[in-house]
């Protein structure tokens, strides 16, 4: 299990809440829990390298992942306003790559109940 980290005000609204057990889903490799909150037709940019179209999609690409376990989350920030909200933090898989992230989302309505839009943004950090 990894260790998970959420700084204080990241869960103080129901879309923060959202947000951040979809990327305590990321790092538990829970598929059920990413899928969840994201529309059937969500479109999500990973910067620098594809673009999924469709939950289905998520799925099989989450799929493939599975054998890549998290040893480290640390959520720092999640922002609402509106339609739009990101999270950002740091997470370390059990090989000891880090990335620093950011999830930029769109939702459907400003009920915030579902993601239509997701732009992924991962940089690898050096560890010494």
């Amino acid at each position: 299990m990894p260790n998970i980290t959420v700084k204080p005000d990241c869960g103080n609204s129901p879309e923060k809440a959202l947000l951040r057990d979809l990327v305590i889903g990321f790092a538990h490799g829970d598929i059920d829990a990413i899928l969840a909150p994201m529309s059937d037709d969500i479109v999500w940019h990973l910067v620098g390298e594809t673009v999924i179209e469709g939950k289905e999609s998520v799925r099989e690409m989450m799929e493939g992942m599975q054998n890549v376990g998290t040893s480290d989350l640390v959520i720092e920030t999640i922002i609402t306003h509106g339609r739009e909200a990101a999270v950002n933090g740091v997470i370390r898989s059990n090989a000891g790559q880090s990335h620093a992230f950011c999830d930029v989302v769109q939702f459907a309505s400003t009920a915030g109940t579902k993601i239509k839009t997701m732009t992924s943004y991962s940089i690898e950090l050096n560890d010494e």
